[in-house]
């Protein structure tokens, strides 16, 4: 049976040492080898939020998130290293790099499901995601750092690719908009 408490305790341990994110890789391929038992701890401990802080410090965040059907980030940056499960739906990630006119190109592209393991995001990486439609994502986030705190990270403007500094404001309306625009078959 999955411990919550347990599992936030070996992760604040694991971020202490000098092979934080095997560790941790380890103690989330561990937790998702009983899905059931996870996704009722996290559904226990976050009832009906889509994003629902667990557990957060200066050198570690746990998340649920739980993104709706037909969602689509903007591009953005998280400057610190990310574990992430997926328990339920799909996740489709665009990773980007920068291009030597200061633009913005797909560097790859991966879908991330109940299936298909942890996934581990660089710290430098740059990213966006989507859901499909009909089709929520819910899944465990484990940061290497505050996510929640971290001040100069970016996110880009999706119609003029400027970069701009990070607002959760800013962002769920940058969402709020490509997901109409997809929806209504932009």
């Amino acid at each position: 049976m999955f411990d919550l408490k347990k599992f936030i305790e070996d992760c604040k341990k694991a971020v202490m040492s000098n092979q934080a994110q095997p560790q941790v890789k380890a103690l989330m391929e561990e937790a998702f080898s009983d899905p059931q038992a996870l996704q009722q701890a996290l559904d226990d401990a976050s009832p009906g939020k889509s994003v629902a802080p667990l557990y957060s410090d200066e050198y570690l965040t746990i998340l649920r998130v739980a993104t709706p059907a037909n969602f689509i980030s903007p591009i953005h940056n998280h400057l610190m290293w990310a574990m992430i499960g997926i328990l339920e739906g799909e996740e489709k990630n665009y990773l980007y790099r920068r291009t030597s006119d200061g633009g913005m190109e797909v560097e790859q592209e991966l879908i991330l499901n109940a299936g298909s393991g942890i996934f581990c995001l660089r710290a430098d990486a740059i990213h966006s995601i989507e859901t499909p439609p009909g089709q929520q994502m819910c899944g465990l986030h484990v940061y290497g750092g505050n996510i929640l705190q971290r001040s100069s990270r970016s996110v880009w403007d999706p119609e003029t690719m400027e970069e701009l500094p990070y607002n959760f404001e800013q962002v769920m309306s940058f969402a709020k908009t490509l997901s109409a625009e997809r929806a209504a078959g932009g």
